[in-house]
Protein backbone atom coordinates (compact mmCIF):
# COMPACT_ATOMS: atom_id res chain seq x y z
CA UNK A 1 0.00 0.00 0.00
CA UNK A 2 1.00 3.69 -0.83
CA UNK A 3 -0.12 6.69 1.18
CA UNK A 4 1.33 9.92 0.28
CA UNK A 5 1.17 12.58 3.02
CA UNK A 6 1.30 16.67 2.12
CA UNK A 7 1.95 19.22 5.10
CA UNK A 8 4.24 21.81 5.60
CA UNK A 9 4.88 21.12 9.23
CA UNK A 10 7.73 18.64 9.78
CA UNK A 11 6.36 17.49 13.18
CA UNK A 12 2.52 16.96 11.69
CA UNK A 13 4.19 14.39 9.34
CA UNK A 14 6.48 12.66 11.71
CA UNK A 15 3.25 12.71 14.00
CA UNK A 16 1.31 10.46 10.56
CA UNK A 17 4.02 8.74 10.08
CA UNK A 18 4.60 7.11 13.36
CA UNK A 19 0.38 6.48 13.61
CA UNK A 20 0.31 4.65 10.19
CA UNK A 21 3.37 3.08 10.41
CA UNK A 22 2.69 1.42 13.54
CA UNK A 23 -1.09 0.08 12.00
CA UNK A 24 0.44 -0.60 8.26
CA UNK A 25 4.35 -2.40 9.10
CA UNK A 26 4.67 -2.43 5.13
CA UNK A 27 3.04 0.55 4.62
CA UNK A 28 4.96 2.71 1.81
CA UNK A 29 4.99 6.13 2.76
CA UNK A 30 6.46 9.37 0.88
CA UNK A 31 5.91 13.12 2.46
CA UNK A 32 5.56 16.15 0.69
CA UNK A 33 5.52 19.35 1.92
CA UNK A 34 4.51 22.04 -0.82
CA UNK A 35 1.56 22.06 -3.46
CA UNK A 36 3.81 21.88 -6.10
CA UNK A 37 5.14 18.81 -5.31
CA UNK A 38 1.92 17.64 -3.63
CA UNK A 39 0.22 18.19 -7.26
CA UNK A 40 3.43 16.90 -9.28
CA UNK A 41 3.73 13.41 -7.20
CA UNK A 42 0.17 12.98 -6.96
CA UNK A 43 -0.84 12.97 -10.86
CA UNK A 44 2.77 11.22 -11.90
CA UNK A 45 2.52 8.39 -8.84
CA UNK A 46 -0.35 5.78 -8.21
CA UNK A 47 -1.26 5.83 -4.95
CA UNK A 48 -4.25 3.83 -2.71
CA UNK A 49 -4.79 7.12 -0.78
CA UNK A 50 -3.15 10.90 -0.24
CA UNK A 51 -3.47 12.60 3.18
CA UNK A 52 -3.46 16.29 2.70
CA UNK A 53 -3.40 19.61 5.29
CA UNK A 54 -5.76 22.11 4.19
CA UNK A 55 -3.12 25.32 4.71
CA UNK A 56 0.10 25.78 2.49
CA UNK A 57 1.97 29.30 2.41
CA UNK A 58 1.91 28.98 -1.30
CA UNK A 59 -1.60 27.92 -2.09
CA UNK A 60 -5.27 26.36 -0.32
CA UNK A 61 -4.71 22.75 0.26
CA UNK A 62 -8.92 23.14 -1.30
CA UNK A 63 -7.34 24.62 -4.51
CA UNK A 64 -4.83 21.63 -5.06
CA UNK A 65 -7.29 18.70 -3.88
CA UNK A 66 -9.85 20.21 -6.85
CA UNK A 67 -6.68 19.64 -9.13
CA UNK A 68 -5.50 16.62 -8.35
CA UNK A 69 -9.22 15.36 -8.54
CA UNK A 70 -9.71 17.16 -11.84
CA UNK A 71 -6.39 15.24 -13.39
CA UNK A 72 -6.42 11.50 -11.07
CA UNK A 73 -10.20 11.33 -9.78
CA UNK A 74 -9.95 8.00 -8.40
CA UNK A 75 -7.15 8.63 -6.28
CA UNK A 76 -8.91 9.04 -2.30
CA UNK A 77 -8.04 12.11 -0.32
CA UNK A 78 -7.89 12.71 3.27
CA UNK A 79 -8.03 16.26 4.10
CA UNK A 80 -6.48 17.06 7.70
CA UNK A 81 -7.23 20.27 8.96
CA UNK A 82 -6.86 23.10 11.55
CA UNK A 83 -9.84 24.37 10.82
CA UNK A 84 -13.54 22.95 12.55
CA UNK A 85 -15.21 21.33 10.25
CA UNK A 86 -18.30 23.86 9.89
CA UNK A 87 -15.46 26.21 8.21
CA UNK A 88 -14.14 24.16 5.34
CA UNK A 89 -15.61 20.29 5.49
CA UNK A 90 -18.67 20.81 2.95
CA UNK A 91 -16.62 22.58 0.33
CA UNK A 92 -14.06 19.78 0.54
CA UNK A 93 -16.24 16.94 0.41
CA UNK A 94 -17.91 18.89 -2.51
CA UNK A 95 -14.49 18.96 -3.92
CA UNK A 96 -13.77 15.44 -3.87
CA UNK A 97 -12.12 15.03 -0.73
CA UNK A 98 -13.18 11.07 0.37
CA UNK A 99 -13.12 12.34 4.41
CA UNK A 100 -12.43 15.88 6.49
CA UNK A 101 -10.63 15.07 9.69
CA UNK A 102 -9.39 18.42 12.66
CA UNK A 103 -5.95 17.32 13.59
CA UNK A 104 -7.09 17.71 17.19
CA UNK A 105 -8.84 14.10 15.88
CA UNK A 106 -5.82 12.58 14.32
CA UNK A 107 -4.79 10.15 17.23
CA UNK A 108 -8.05 8.81 17.47
CA UNK A 109 -9.86 8.71 14.23
CA UNK A 110 -6.98 8.81 11.77
CA UNK A 111 -6.35 4.49 10.96
CA UNK A 112 -10.63 4.40 11.37
CA UNK A 113 -10.56 7.09 8.22
CA UNK A 114 -7.91 5.29 6.41
CA UNK A 115 -9.74 1.90 6.40
CA UNK A 116 -12.82 3.43 5.62
CA UNK A 117 -11.58 5.19 2.80
CA UNK A 118 -9.25 2.20 1.53
CA UNK A 119 -12.61 0.06 1.01
CA UNK A 120 -14.02 3.34 -1.68
CA UNK A 121 -16.35 4.81 1.15
CA UNK A 122 -16.20 8.26 2.66
CA UNK A 123 -15.70 8.72 6.44
CA UNK A 124 -17.73 11.07 7.78
CA UNK A 125 -17.61 11.41 11.23
CA UNK A 126 -20.63 12.13 13.70
CA UNK A 127 -19.86 16.03 13.54
CA UNK A 128 -19.36 16.55 9.63
CA UNK A 129 -22.29 14.63 8.90
CA UNK A 130 -24.21 16.55 10.77
CA UNK A 131 -23.42 19.36 9.12
CA UNK A 132 -23.70 17.51 5.65
CA UNK A 133 -27.45 16.78 6.74
CA UNK A 134 -28.29 20.58 8.10
CA UNK A 135 -26.53 21.91 5.12
CA UNK A 136 -28.47 19.99 2.67
CA UNK A 137 -32.16 19.97 4.84
CA UNK A 138 -31.28 24.26 4.35
CA UNK A 139 -30.22 24.42 1.08
CA UNK A 140 -33.71 26.71 0.42
CA UNK A 141 -31.81 29.20 2.30
CA UNK A 142 -28.61 28.86 1.98
CA UNK A 143 -26.54 30.80 3.98
CA UNK A 144 -24.67 34.05 2.52
CA UNK A 145 -21.02 32.62 2.52
CA UNK A 146 -21.98 29.49 1.08
CA UNK A 147 -22.50 31.60 -2.24
CA UNK A 148 -18.23 32.82 -2.09
CA UNK A 149 -16.07 31.27 -4.43
CA UNK A 150 -12.97 29.49 -2.62
CA UNK A 151 -10.78 32.23 -3.08
CA UNK A 152 -13.96 35.01 -2.13
CA UNK A 153 -14.25 32.51 1.45
CA UNK A 154 -10.44 32.48 2.00
CA UNK A 155 -10.41 36.29 2.00
CA UNK A 156 -13.59 36.50 4.15
CA UNK A 157 -11.91 34.09 6.64
CA UNK A 158 -8.96 36.34 6.84
CA UNK A 159 -11.33 40.00 7.20
CA UNK A 160 -13.59 37.89 9.82
CA UNK A 161 -10.13 37.20 11.57
CA UNK A 162 -9.55 41.26 11.25
CA UNK A 163 -6.61 40.71 8.96
CA UNK A 164 -5.35 43.73 7.58
CA UNK A 165 -5.72 44.01 3.68
CA UNK A 166 -2.46 44.45 3.18
CA UNK A 167 -1.58 41.62 5.05
CA UNK A 168 -4.07 39.55 3.31
CA UNK A 169 -2.27 40.29 -0.20
CA UNK A 170 0.75 39.27 0.99
CA UNK A 171 0.19 36.15 2.71
CA UNK A 172 -1.97 35.18 -0.71
CA UNK A 173 0.85 36.65 -2.71
CA UNK A 174 -1.91 39.34 -4.79
CA UNK A 175 -1.97 42.86 -5.35
CA UNK A 176 -4.01 44.44 -2.86
CA UNK A 177 -6.11 45.69 -5.73
CA UNK A 178 -6.96 42.39 -5.91
CA UNK A 179 -8.00 42.22 -2.87
CA UNK A 180 -10.15 45.18 -2.59
CA UNK A 181 -11.99 43.87 -5.81
CA UNK A 182 -12.96 40.44 -3.72
CA UNK A 183 -13.88 42.17 -0.77
CA UNK A 184 -16.22 44.28 -3.12
CA UNK A 185 -17.53 41.36 -4.44
CA UNK A 186 -17.63 39.60 -0.65
CA UNK A 187 -20.24 42.31 0.07
CA UNK A 188 -22.24 42.37 -2.82
CA UNK A 189 -22.81 39.14 -3.00
CA UNK A 190 -23.35 38.84 1.09
CA UNK A 191 -25.53 41.89 0.87
CA UNK A 192 -23.12 43.35 3.72
CA UNK A 193 -22.29 46.94 4.31
CA UNK A 194 -19.61 47.28 6.49
CA UNK A 195 -16.41 45.27 7.63
CA UNK A 196 -17.99 45.22 10.80
CA UNK A 197 -20.63 43.42 9.23
CA UNK A 198 -18.89 40.49 7.96
CA UNK A 199 -17.08 40.34 11.37
CA UNK A 200 -20.53 40.13 12.77
CA UNK A 201 -21.58 37.68 10.75
CA UNK A 202 -18.24 35.40 10.79
CA UNK A 203 -19.40 35.46 14.73
CA UNK A 204 -23.06 34.70 14.38
CA UNK A 205 -22.20 31.94 11.52
CA UNK A 206 -19.68 30.36 14.21
CA UNK A 207 -17.14 31.70 11.57
CA UNK A 208 -14.76 33.22 13.45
Amino acid sequence: MRILIADDHKLVRTALRYILEEAYPTLELEEVDNTVALFKRAVKEKWDLIISDLSFPEQSGLEVLKQIKSNTPKVPVLILSMYPPQEYAIRCIIAGASGYLTKENISDELIVAVNQILTGRKYLNLEVAEILASSYENKSKSNAHENLSDREYQIFKMLVDGIPMQEIAEKLSISINTVRSHKVHIHKKMSLQTDADLIKYGIQHHLD
